[in-house]
């Protein structure tokens, strides 16, 4: 069967007929460019992502290895300040190493007899405490006013001694000789208690003093003053000092 459409073109049913036209070509190629860099940013991004990575467990492991440098570091610092510690006590010892020598000597020719001594202490310098422990405010002075400072004496420090003794006349003999000898002066009885020692009454006392550290050079010089003041007494002093 022939079917024949007489209608005019423009009332004819049309058949479906899809074109793009240049409008939906230049959409399309937006919408593809679009997601050809959506696409490329996104490989970029994982690649940045585990080249971070990559970086972080580098990061990870140079901690670790700092970390036992760290130790290490640490570890030396305390071995330095022990080391350190020790020089200086051992300088110490060494610049009055004759003076030394020569005050324990003297202390121990100074002990009489029912007197022994426990403990021998040289005291350091303790800083001067401030109330709420604040630094001291500052104050005005008049530069009149000023009195030149003392020259401080490094040879001279302060000492204290503990020791028992069985009577009171042997701490006071004990104390005369003290204050009679050329190593220590401002001698004072700071504590003393009676105790008990195997059933005996004895007395438990502590002194305090000036130490005089003289070097070899003060020492000549002492003697020879003194031979001056007693030139009849003169070699009897130096010997008794000397010994």
């Amino acid at each position: 069967m022939i079917e024949i459409n007489l209608l005019p073109k423009d009332y004819q049913k049309k058949s479906f007929d899809f074109s793009f036209g240049k409008a939906g070509f230049y959409a399309v190629g937006a919408a593809g460019g679009i997601l050809l860099t959506l696409l490329i940013i996104t490989v970029f991004q994982k690649h940045r992502l585990s080249s971070l990575d990559d970086k972080i467990e580098q990061a990870r492991q140079k901690e670790a290895i700092l970390q036992r440098d760290i130790k290490l570091v640490d570890a030396l610092n305390d071995v330095k300040a022990k080391i350190t510690h020790r020089m200086k006590a051992v300088e110490r010892l060494d610049s009055h190493r004759s003076a030394y020598v020569r005050i324990l000597e003297n202390m121990a020719g100074n002990v009489p007899e029912f007197v022994w001594l426990s403990r021998f202490e040289e005291k350091r310098p303790d800083a001067t405490p401030t109330k709420g422990g604040k630094a001291p405010s500052k104050q005005v002075v008049d530069k009149d006013k000023v009195e030149p400072a003392k020259p401080v004496n490094p040879s001279v420090k302060e000492g204290e001694v503990e020791g028992y003794a069985f009577t009171l006349n042997a701490l006071a003999s004990f104390m005369i000789k003290m204050m009679r000898s050329d190593y220590f002066n401002e001698v004072e009885l700071v504590t003393t208690n009676e105790v008990k020692i195997d059933e005996n009454k004895a007395y438990n006392f502590v002194l305090s003093f000036n130490v005089h550290y003289l070097s070899d050079e003060q020492l000549r010089g002492l003697i020879a003053s003194q031979e001056e003041k007693t030139p009849t007494q003169g070699s009897k002093t130096s010997h008794k000092s000397l010994n």
